[in-house]
């Protein structure tokens, strides 16, 4: 499911989330605010939205990702207004094929 928030009719912000309801484990995936739009309470509303679909899902616990680099310390301190918190230090590997 994306969510999207609009202003004057133009998008200026989505958030998706997407869950398993056999682990009752929902997710906030991909979310951007255009930057003319940022600092409004923008990602704040469509996350507090996508927490709430989650809940009406039944899910018990909802996770994010986001990179540890210095770019997305933004999105961090986002993330950790709505709530979240480190659980657990987890580290993805990736090749390239």
């Amino acid at each position: 499911v994306v969510l999207v928030a609009a202003r004057d009719g133009v998008a200026c912000g989505f958030c998706a989330i997407s869950w398993n309801a056999e682990t009752g484990v929902g997710e906030i995936g991909l979310n951007a605010v255009h930057p003319t739009a940022q600092r409004q309470g923008i990602a704040s509303r469509l996350y507090a939205a996508g927490l709430e679909r989650l809940r009406a899902e039944g899910m018990r616990v909802a996770t994010v990702g986001t990179g540890g680099d210095d770019s997305h310390g933004p999105a961090r301190s986002a993330y950790a207004k709505a709530g979240f918190a480190s659980a657990i230090t987890s580290i993805h590997l990736y090749r390239a094929l």
